[in-house]
């Protein structure tokens, strides 16, 4: 179990994170959500011991991050958020001295995740894409089999085809009984993978539930182009949020699940429909009805 009791840490310049309590345990995948600087990377640092708290604990298995950190890592993966990669080795090169340090004999399950991401692991570090690093950190996170996985911000520059891949990886883990904690700036990727999630901002973790009630609570637009500026306008009247309307493009506010929509749609000629991202405090506010912290 990974347990946050009362943890709080608090920088001479601001920032930090307040109070947190909460837990994680075995087979849940459960998702940290908020914008940069809200505290998702100092929880995620206080865990690997890191960073010290100002007060409270936070615990894996029951054994303390502070007093126990080092020994805590043979069983952690930990992705960072910005990562630091040695830029004249290859891929292969890195990914097998960390093999090595971690003790590890059988390597067939490094290469798969390789594979798996589509990652050319010959290829110099110094010389990748922001992409192809992001994936060589995710390697490195996961390729020892740990029991517990904390990725921060792993979708980070990844293009579709890999978050796909990277989704089944991290629910693959959960089917092992892992416990994965992992950062994201939005709800969307959390309502991908996660049990639970914990909103925060500046801090302070505003929202904590089971992500049906998130998915069931939050708004989502979708832009619908249709095949004539007519069939719009008849659309129109259906019984949906209209918030934005011109020739044959509209832009409609649901709240919950997306059947019903695609279902009054099928009635229309429509040439294409694409989401509309919501930003993280109009997230927040459907979400949990409340203002953003000031």
């Amino acid at each position: 179990m990974i347990r946050f009791k009362n943890l709080t840490k608090r920088y001479e310049g601001g920032g930090g994170i307040s109070d947190f309590s909460f837990e994680v345990e075995e087979g849940e995948v459960f998702g940290l959500v908020g914008s940069p600087g809200s505290g998702k990377s100092t929880a995620l640092r206080m865990l690997m011991g890191f960073e010290l708290p100002t007060k409270g604990r936070c615990a894996i298995n029951g054994k303390d991050c502070v007093n126990m950190g080092i020994a805590l890592h043979r069983d952690i993966g930990y992705l960072p958020d910005k990562i630091a990669l040695p830029s004249a080795l290859t891929g292969r090169q890195f990914l097998l001295s960390n093999a090595e340090l971690r003790g590890m004999k059988n390597m067939e399950y490094l290469f798969r995740l390789a594979k798996k991401l589509d990652l050319e692991v010959d290829e110099r570090i110094g010389s990748m894409t922001s992409a192809s690093v992001q994936k060589t950190g995710l390697v490195c996170a996961m390729m020892h089999n740990p029991p517990v996985i904390l990725l921060d911000d792993p979708f980070r520059n990844l293009d579709s085809k890999a978050r796909s891949v990277l989704v089944d990886l991290i629910l693959e883990e959960k089917e092992k009984g892992k416990m994965v904690l992992l950062t994201s700036d939005t709800v969307d990727i959390a309502d991908l993978t996660c049990d639970r999630v914990g909103l925060l901002d500046k801090g302070n973790m505003v929202y904590l539930g089971d992500i049906e009630n998130v998915r069931e609570n939050m708004f989502r637009r979708y832009l619908v182009q249709f095949g004539s500026s007519r069939a719009a306008m008849e659309f129109s009247s259906e019984p949906f949020e209209i918030k934005s309307m011109k020739d044959r493009n509209l832009v409609v506010s649901i709240q919950g699940e997306l059947l019903p929509l695609l279902r009054a749609l099928s009635k229309y000629y429509v040439t294409s429909i694409e989401p509309v991202p919501l930003s993280l405090e109009e997230t927040f506010v459907h979400i949990y009805g409340g203002e953003v912290y000031a």
